[in-house]
């Protein structure tokens, strides 16, 4: 593992002062356990997750223990994390093409 994280999101009308982008003004609470592999050069990496709830509310308790172990769980999901290329030419020119991609629409210019 390169990474591990644990992450509480609420996304909704969390204050009264606060414009949701969206109508409902319920509150979602998300908690997920995850990671990043961290395999080395010419070596696939995977995000991971462990576990996941989307059903919290206020008011529920969340307990985390930080522990070693030897091995890890079985994951509940992964997928393939995307690779940047270390060539700095290839990085380079990706920077341009996004570069006059977004140039007009941030500044009016061609």
């Amino acid at each position: 593992m390169g990474v591990l994280t644990t992450t509480i999101t609420a996304v909704g009308k969390l204050g009264s002062a606060s414009r949701p982008h969206r109508a409902i003004e319920d509150v979602d609470i998300h908690l997920r356990l995850g990671g990043l592999t961290s395999r080395g050069p010419g070596i696939q990496d995977d995000h991971l997750v462990w576990f996941e709830a989307h059903d919290l509310k206020p008011g529920d308790k969340v307990f985390l223990e930080v522990i070693e172990a030897a091995a890890a769980d079985p994951v509940q999901s992964g997928e393939p994390a995307r690779q940047r290329a270390d060539d700095e030419r290839d990085y380079y020119e990706h920077c341009k093409r996004v570069y006059f991609e977004l140039k007009e629409k941030y500044d009016g210019t061609v």
